[in-house]
């Protein structure tokens, strides 16, 4: 019998149990109790009286739950006004849920003014809430992305490599370069080079630290093929016209790729001869090579035959059928028809150009037809930016209107306007700032120097010109320059950079965060030693030994930002980098570094290490991270035999895609999403930047006023705008590119990539996402069917969200 001491109403004795029934979270009928009502509010009564103190009475429904009578009383009148709210609401056919009942409980305490006893019943649903939800341990997705995204197919073993094989192959290859020199201890850090990579090797084994993915990706022999594989990142001018093959190369290389096309630029290359039509020109053959450096021969053979009055045709015969075994690299071939199609697509834009020089948006759509065919080829997704000059009205324009209609292409980069930090007019900032505040693009990059840029996620600072003095001279001789040039001449090429990666939640303390900069830092400089592009020529590879650059990031600021929003933990970290740079470099005799340190976006890096993504934060406390596969993919398919209940159909896809739902969690401490707002989290950026950033940068003597930044990309609420446009601006001198986004909810589409658990739906949902390991190592496969465009280090633009 109910101790509720009210009138028995209309509704209670017109309605069935049934009618009364509760919706409880995983979606059962539960039969209706009020007094378990008077119970829960009884409880935050004593709660509140007793400072959260254990209530020995909480079960003891003859003793009042521990209440005087007086509560005791106030809890019954409460509880009665709720009953009947709930009962009231059944007859008229609505079936309460537990939290909807819930919200009316803490909505009639705080009616009937007991505002600190609403405050203890909100606590106490918060308490029951985090009782029911799954504690996940190892959600998978580590695992997952290590074996879908970086692990190359092992033959003699019939499967794809484990971790700790890809992270030995890649230290196998640095053992090999560097075998002569491994017993040399480096000056200052009191061990060998060997145990030095053998450090670096336990670190990324247990993913402490990573190296440059491109390694993990090509360690060993596509790697001592072509040195370009090793890198990241890269930008030059398009000024020349051989820029044009040689950034199909390197896309080709699996390199992220940034390209002025500047005004100044552009216009040094040479005017295009008047031309007869088609059918009056001489016809040129051109065999392509079935490698990379015959598809860039193809774009430069194109290119060089408006200047020289001829009509090119292309034999593809020797280019390898589609799906065929790619033994170096790794992957399957892509045949030859997405470099036809963007050939042709090429010779359109260059059929308009004859009689005058090249415009800028023509050299820009020439690259991103070019990078087309390396998106349907078997390499990767193309990564792109173009910076072009902030009055080119072209440029500005290229993404409006129906351009993805009209010209597809260009989704493969994104675009910024150079804004010279001192000649640039808040008025011209502005223009682009409400540019991506409606459109999206295109974005800015502030600059000391025009002739500076950056690669596509705009987190590393590079220059690709010099200016040529009598040791140039000498080193560009030396390395088989044919072309006359002299002392004093302005001379560009590419300048590349490798990156590295410290895990954050791993950094418990400063000790272990200046452990694995001291690790980062190894890695890095190794790296920076694979110099041999000899596509590019010499110019690019006196560029690159000149300031051999390292970009030693680190992954989830946020998760310990006691250690890693410390600024005096992060300039001593940054000299640990600087100084491990110079003893590791005069180990190997190469120059030490001019900029060492910086942030990436670590969009991938961040799944497969289990944090937050660069400088960012969790999405929330608890959400679901999903990743998309396409069914046909093996380790997906492995997967799924281990965990069917994690995947299901991709909506947008549903023919050929499904999605993995991991279950991730904050560590505690970490920063989340809804902790800070877009100001403060711009405060995080500028003081990384001038902490971590600024004193890992070791000269500049090339290249004055260049620095790395800090990869960003922030949700702008709606009335966050103009405070945040006014913060750039003022803070011009610390940023270079940001990324910005205005906010939407996660819940706004279905199965989007991060969905915060908030609903009983949601808790039931990631309760059953319990994950059983899977041991990869039981994946054989008869053949090789990695496919090595699935991942983009160098993503460009809105890389990952805040």
């Amino acid at each position: 019998m109910t101790t509720v001491l009210y009138p028995e109403t209309l509704t209670s004795m017109a309605m069935s149990a049934a009618d009364k029934a509760v919706r409880k979270r995983d979606g059962r009928a539960a039969e209706w109790d009020p007094e378990r009502i008077v119970r829960a509010i009884a409880l935050a009564f004593y709660a509140y009286r007793n400072k959260g103190a254990d209530n020995p009475f909480r079960d003891d429904q003859a003793k009042h739950y521990g209440l005087s009578l007086m509560d005791h009383a106030d809890a019954l009148r409460i509880a009665g006004m709720v009953i009947n709210t709930v009962e009231l609401r059944a007859l008229k056919g609505v079936k309460p849920s537990v939290e909807e009942i819930q919200d009316i409980v803490e909505m009639m305490i705080a009616g009937a003014g007991h505002f600190e006893v609403a405050k203890a019943y909100v606590l106490y649903r918060a308490r029951k809430s985090e009782a029911r939800i799954a504690k996940h341990g190892i959600s998978g997705i580590s695992d997952y992305i290590a074996m879908s995204k970086y692990a190359r197919y092992r033959e003699d073993l019939g499967r794809r490599e484990l971790w700790p094989e890809a992270a030995k192959r890649v230290f196998d290859m640095h053992r090999n370069r560097f075998a002569a020199i491994l017993g040399n201890e480096a000056f200052g850090l009191d061990r060998t080079l060997g145990q030095l990579i053998d450090t670096a090797e336990e670190a990324v084994r247990d993913r402490k630290a990573l190296p440059s993915m491109r390694s993990m990706q090509f360690g060993g022999d596509a790697i001592e093929v072509n040195n370009a594989r090793m890198y990241n990142c890269t930008f030059g001018h398009i000024d020349h016209v051989r820029k044009f093959s040689q950034a199909l190369w390197l896309l080709l290389s699996g390199t992220g790729v940034g390209f002025s096309v500047q005004k100044q630029h552009v216009s040094r290359l040479q005017p295009f001869p008047l031309r007869a039509s088609a059918e009056d020109l001489p016809v040129k053959h051109f065999t392509i090579p079935d490698t990379i450096e015959g598809w860039a021969d193809a774009m430069q053979e194109l290119v060089m035959s408006y200047y020289e009055g001829t009509y090119i045709e292309f034999d593809f015969s020797q280019i390898r059928a589609k799906g065929a075994v790619l033994r170096t690299s790794g992957g399957r071939a892509p045949g030859h028809q997405p470099l036809k199609k963007a050939l042709e697509k090429i010779r359109g834009v260059l059929d308009a150009i004859p009689g005058r020089k090249m415009r800028p948006i023509e050299a820009y759509d020439i690259l991103m037809l070019a990078a087309s065919a390396v998106i349907s080829g078997g390499i990767r997704r193309s990564a792109t930016i173009a910076l072009f000059s902030a009055d080119d009205e072209e440029m500005v324009n290229a993404k409006t209107g129906e351009w993805w209609k009209h010209n597809p292409q260009r989704q493969h980069s994104n675009n910024s306007a150079m804004l010279v930090r001192g000649d640039a007019t808040k008025e011209e900032f502005m223009s682009l700032f409400n540019a991506i505040r409606q459109f999206g693009e295109p974005g800015f990059y502030f600059t000391e120097n025009a002739d500076y840029g950056a690669n596509p996620c705009v987190e590393i600072g590079l220059a690709p010109s010099l200016v040529v003095d009598a040791t140039i001279r000498a080193k560009l001789d030396a390395y088989g320059y044919s072309e006359p040039v002299d002392v004093g001449d302005t001379i560009s090429g590419w300048q590349h950079c490798n990156l590295t990666t410290i895990n954050g939640r791993m950094c418990e303390t400063p000790e272990k965060f200046y452990e694995l900069c001291t690790v980062a830092a190894t890695i890095g400089t190794l790296q920076a030693a694979y110099t041999e592009m000899s596509y590019l020529g010499p110019v690019t590879r006196v560029i690159n030994e000149r300031e051999s650059l390292l970009g030693v990031s680190i992954c989830g600021i946020l998760e310990r930002p006691d250690v890693l929003l410390d600024p005096a933990v992060l300039r001593k970290g940054a000299e640990t980098c600087v100084m491990t740079n110079r003893a590791v470099a005069e180990t190997i005799g190469i120059q030490p570094a001019a900029r060492v340190t910086c942030v990436k976006p670590e969009g991938t890096a961040s799944l497969l290490l289990g944090t937050a993504s660069g400088i960012h934060p969790h999405h929330a406390k608890r959400y679901f991270r999903r990743v998309q596969a396409a069914r046909t993919e093996p380790v997906y398919n492995f997967f799924k035999s281990w965990n069917p209940q994690m995947t299901e159909v991709y909506g947008m896809k549903a023919d050929t895609t499904d999605v993995i739902t991991f279950p991730i969690e904050a560590p505690e401490g970490a920063i989340l999403k809804k902790d800070i707002g877009a100001l403060q989290f711009l405060d995080m950026v500028k003081l990384v930047q001038e902490n971590w950033v600024v004193p890992g940068t070791a000269h500049e003597k090339y290249n004055p006023g260049l620095r790395h930044n800090v990869s960003n990309t922030v949700t702008v609420k709606e009335n966050e705008w103009e405070a945040v446009a006014d913060f750039i601006w003022e803070n011009r001198a610390y940023f270079t590119g940001v990324s910005l986004l205005g906010a939407t909810g996660d819940k706004d589409y279905p199965q989007a990539p991060n969905e915060e658990v908030t609903t009983a739906a949601d808790i039931v949902k990631w309760n059953n996402l319990t994950y059983e390991q899977v041991d990869y190592s039981f994946m054989s496969e008869a053949a090789d069917y990695t496919s090595l465009k699935e991942t983009v280090a160098c993503a460009g633009g809105a890389c990952e969200i805040f």
